[in-house]
C-alpha cells in the first residue's frame, strides 16, 4: 500500500512538472550561463546529444526534482537553483555500493578531490560502454581513472597514494599492452581487479585485491590459475613458512 501511495505521488509530481520543452526553451541557448564559485559556467543543453545518450527517454524533472509546476519555476534570476541530481534515487544498488567504497567515503567526507558519478559518467552525454566513444568505454577506463591517479595529478600530489607511476606502468605491462598495442579489449583495466563502483583498499577484507582475494580476482581471466599455483609452491620452497602461499601480486607486481 505505501509503494502504491508512494507511485502515485511520483507520478503526480511528474505530470504536474515543467515539461522537457519549457526547459529546452531556455537552456538550448548556447550563451546561457551563470556564476558559481566565481566562476561562469556553462548552463546549455545540446538536445541532438541528449536524444541519442542512455537517458534519452527520461525526463528532465525526473532527475531534477525541483523542476515542479506548482513552484512557479523560474530560476534564471538565481533565487531558486537547482539541487544536486541524486543519481541513486533511480541506480539505488549501484549507489549504496559507490558510497560504500573509497570514493563514495571520500565524497561525503566533501574531500575536493572526490569523483562523483559525473565525473566518470558525465551529466547530460552519458553513453553505454559499448560504444567506443563513452568514457567508460573498455579502452577509455585507464585514461578516464588516469584522470586522478596519473603521476603529478592533484590527487596523487594530495592524497597518501603508495603506488606510483600506475598509469605510465600499466600501458608497459602486459595488460597495457594488450590493450592498447594489440587492441584485446578482453584485456584487465582498472576496473577488472579494483571493481566499478565498490573499489576499496587492499586492506579491506572485502576488497578485490586483498591477499585473500586476489587470486579470485585474477582468475576472473586466468581460469584455474590457483589451482596450478596451489600444485607448483606446494612441490617447492617457495613458502616463506609452512601453509604461508604468496599471493599472485607477491610475484606479479600490480601495475607492472
Amino acid at each position: 500500500m505505501v509503494f502504491l501511495i508512494i507511485n502515485i505521488l511520483c507520478a503526480y509530481v511528474l505530470l504536474n512538472a515543467q515539461s522537457d520543452e519549457d526547459c529546452i526553451m531556455c537552456h538550448e541557448d548556447s550563451e546561457l550561463t551563470t556564476i558559481r564559485n566565481g566562476e561562469k559556467v556553462s548552463l546549455y543543453v545540446d538536445t541532438n546529444l541528449l536524444n541519442k545518450y542512455v537517458h534519452e527517454d527520461v525526463k528532465c524533472a525526473e532527475c531534477h526534482k525541483e523542476a515542479a509546476a506548482d513552484l512557479d519555476y523560474l530560476h534564471s534570476d538565481g533565487s531558486l537553483k537547482l539541487g544536486l541530481v541524486n543519481c541513486g534515487d533511480c541506480h539505488q544498488d549501484v549507489n549504496d555500493k559507490f558510497y560504500a567504497g573509497i570514493h563514495g567515503q571520500a565524497l561525503k567526507e566533501k574531500n575536493k578531490y572526490a569523483p562523483d558519478c559525473k565525473e566518470c559518467h558525465g551529466k547530460h552525454d552519458i553513453l553505454s560502454q559499448i560504444y567506443p566513444t563513452s568514457r567508460t568505454y573498455k579502452m577509455n577506463i585507464p585514461i578516464l581513472c588516469g584522470k586522478c591517479h596519473k603521476e603529478g595529478a592533484p590527487v596523487s600530489r594530495n592524497l597518501n597514494i603508495t603506488e606510483h607511476n600506475i598509469i605510465e606502468n600499466y600501458t608497459q605491462d602486459i595488460h597495457g599492452k594488450g590493450l592498447f598495442k594489440s587492441g584485446l579489449i578482453v584485456t584487465a583495466t582498472c576496473n577488472d581487479c579494483h571493481g566499478n563502483h565498490l573499489i576499496l583498499p587492499h586492506t579491506s577484507l572485502k576488497s578485490t585485491i586483498s591477499v585473500n582475494n586476489i587470486a579470485k580476482t585474477c582468475m576472473k581471466c586466468h581460469a584455474r590459475i590457483e589451482d596450478v599455483h596451489t600444485k607448483i609452491i606446494n612441490n617447492t620452497l617457495w613458502e616463506k613458512k609452512p601453509g604461508a602461499i604468496p599471493a599472485c601480486s607477491d610475484c606479479h607486481p600490480p601495475h607492472r
